[in-house]
């Protein structure tokens, strides 16, 4: 099993778990969300991301997800890629969850799966216009 980390801005993270709760019926255990406010110290925020990393690396990675490239919430969790098998991505988008949740369990790659993920996030983006044909 894939450890699952969401590290977002504070709202961003709280409305990913209401879209996990209404498609999963619940969040499972196993899945940790961060959501950093900008009162929040860049050191508890820190040493949070580290608690909880500890308690998901299952033997298989860890595969972080996180909103905006270069933002705080990135920027923190990018510090411990140095760590074996953890793995950040970025631009967190409804189908990048989806994936993740429904596959985290059974993956035991996490340098695959985070492949995986990334291209359910990039396959959920369309352009959708008037001149499109239906």
């Amino acid at each position: 099993m894939i450890g699952l980390m969401i590290v977002t801005h504070e709202t961003v993270g709280q409305a990913n778990m209401q879209l996990i709760q209404h498609i999963f019926g619940s969040v499972p255990d196993n899945v940790s969300l961060i959501g950093v406010r900008s009162s929040d110290s860049l050191e508890s925020i820190h040493t949070d991301v580290v608690e909880k990393l500890a308690t998901l690396d299952y033997g298989h990675g860890v595969l972080i997800l996180t909103d905006i490239f270069g933002a705080t919430p990135c920027n923190l969790v990018c510090r411990l890629i140095n760590r074996d098998n953890v793995i950040v991505l970025t631009g967190l988008n409804a189908p990048m969850l989806i994936k993740a949740l429904q596959n985290f369990t059974k993956a035991d790659d996490v340098y695959k799966f985070a492949e995986e993920v990334k291209v359910a996030a990039i396959a959920g983006i369309m352009t959708i216009s008037n001149q499109d044909e239906l």
